[in-house]
C-alpha cells in the first residue's frame, strides 16, 4: 500500500504531459487567430465592396432614370476596384447576377469568396483541427442601397412655377376644382425625366399659369426670412449658389416687379458657365460639358396651384407662395429678347445635398442611403 501511495504521489514526468497539453490549445488558439483573421478580414472587405458599390449604383439607376442595366453595370465596375483576400489581395469579382432591385427605388449587390465561384479565401490550419475541412473558406456580404428623396436643400434658384394639375379646360390656368396632387398630376420620376418645359417670366396676377415663373426672395418667410431681397440679391443667385435652405412646405414671398434685366444678365452667366452642354434626348444625359455636373442643372422650387398666390393678410403689397416639390432643371437655351425671357428646360433627376424626406414619394432631388 506504501508503494502504491508513492507512486500516486510522484509528480515526475507531469510537467511534460502540461507542456504536451498547452502546446495543444496554444496552437489551437494559433489557428483560430491566423485562419479566423483571414475570415474576418474576407468578411469587411467583401462588406466594404458591397457598401460602395450599391451606394454608386443606386445613384446611377436614380440619375439614368432607373436604367437596371446601367446601375448593373456600375455595381460591377464599383466592386472590382475594391481588393479582399483570397490567396492575396485580389479584385472582388461579381456578375450581373449579383445585382438586384428588390424594390423600385432599392439596388442589391451581394459579393463572395466561395467555392462556388472559384474565389474562396485560402486558410491554412483548419484541417489540422477539422480533417474533413478543405482549407477554403467560404463567404458572402450584401448590401442594400436605397434613393432617398431630399425634403430640403440650398442653392435653389431664385424662381418657382407651378407644379401639375389637371387642367381640365386647357387654358393652362389653374382654375378652381381643377385636381391637383404632388404624387399623381403633379411632375414626377421617373416618368417626367428628360420632360421639355418652357419657362417664361410672370408679369404679375394670382392665377397660377403652367410653367411661368415669379421671382422669390431668400431665406423662407417660416424660417426668419426675408434676408436678401433686391435686384442684386436676385441676379446673383441665379448663377451663384444661395445659401439659405429651403424646404417643402415652406413659405417664400415673390420679389416684386418683371426684374426682366437681371432676369437676362444673370441667365447670361449661368449659360456661360458651361455654354457647351447639352442634353442628349438619345441617351437622357447631359453631354459636352466642361464639368462633372453641368452648373445648367439648377435646383428650383414649385408651387402648390391651389394655393397660388397669397396676398398678406396686413395689407401690404408683398405676396407669397407655398412650396410643394423640389426638383432639378437643366437649361436648354440662353434668354431671349422683349419683355418675356423664354427659357427652355428639361426635368432631370441627380443627387443633392440637403435634408432626406424618407416618408416622401420619390423625387427629382434624392441621396442614396444603406438600409440593408
Amino acid at each position: 500500500m506504501r508503494q502504491v501511495n508513492k507512486f500516486i504521489q510522484n509528480q515526475r514526468g507531469a510537467s511534460i504531459i502540461m507542456v504536451a497539453v498547452s502546446i495543444f490549445v496554444i496552437f489551437a488558439f494559433a489557428v483560430l487567430a491566423i485562419d479566423m483573421s483571414l475570415i474576418q478580414l474576407a468578411k469587411n472587405q467583401l462588406q466594404n465592396a458591397a457598401d460602395a458599390a450599391a451606394l454608386s449604383a443606386a445613384i446611377v439607376y436614380g440619375i439614368s432614370n432607373h436604367d437596371q442595366v446601367a446601375a448593373t453595370n456600375e455595381a460591377i465596375r464599383i466592386a472590382g476596384l475594391n481588393r479582399a483576400i483570397q490567396t492575396t489581395q485580389q479584385a472582388v469579382t461579381i456578375t450581373g447576377a449579383d445585382v438586384s432591385f428588390p424594390a423600385a427605388i432599392r439596388v442589391r449587390v451581394q459579393t463572395h469568396r466561395t467555392e462556388a465561384t472559384n474565389n474562396p479565401v485560402q486558410l491554412y490550419f483548419m484541417r489540422v483541427l477539422t480533417a474533413s475541412h478543405d482549407n477554403l473558406g467560404n463567404m458572402r456580404a450584401s448590401a442594400t442601397a436605397a434613393l432617398t428623396p431630399i425634403g430640403a436643400t440650398n442653392c435653389i434658384k431664385p424662381w418657382v412655377f407651378p407644379d401639375r394639375w389637371d387642367d381640365l379646360d386647357g387654358d393652362s390656368l389653374w382654375d378652381p376644382g381643377e385636381p391637383y396632387d404632388p404624387n399623381t398630376t403633379g411632375y414626377r420620376v421617373p416618368e417626367d425625366v428628360g420632360t421639355l418645359i418652357i419657362l417664361k417670366f410672370n408679369e404679375g396676377g394670382s392665377t397660377p399659369k403652367t410653367g411661368w415663373y415669379q421671382p422669390i426672395k431668400f431665406g423662407p418667410v417660416n424660417r426668419g426670412g426675408p434676408n436678401c431681397n433686391g435686384a442684386d440679391c436676385y441676379r446673383t443667385y441665379i448663377s451663384e449658389c444661395e445659401p439659405y435652405m429651403v424646404a417643402i412646405g415652406d413659405t417664400m414671398e415673390f420679389e416684386m416687379g418683371n426684374m426682366v434685366g437681371p432676369t437676362r444678365q444673370g441667365w447670361s452667366d449661368l449659360i456661360a458657365l458651361d455654354p457647351d452642354a447639352y442634353f442628349n434626348t438619345t441617351t437622357g444625359t447631359i453631354e459636352n460639358s466642361a464639368y462633372a455636373v453641368s452648373p445648367r442643372l439648377i435646383k428650383v422650387a414649385l408651387f402648390d396651384p391651389t394655393v397660388g398666390v397669397i396676398t398678406s393678410s396686413s395689407g401690404g403689397a408683398e405676396k407669397y407662395t407655398v412650396i410643394t416639390k423640389l426638383a432639378y432643371l437643366f437649361i436648354e437655351e440662353p434668354p431671349g429678347g422683349g419683355n418675356e425671357v423664354p427659357v427652355t428646360a428639361r426635368f432631370m433627376q441627380y443627387t443633392s445635398p440637403g435634408e432626406p424626406c424618407p416618408e416622401c414619394p420619390e423625387g427629382f432631388l434624392f441621396t442614396a442611403r444603406l438600409v440593408e
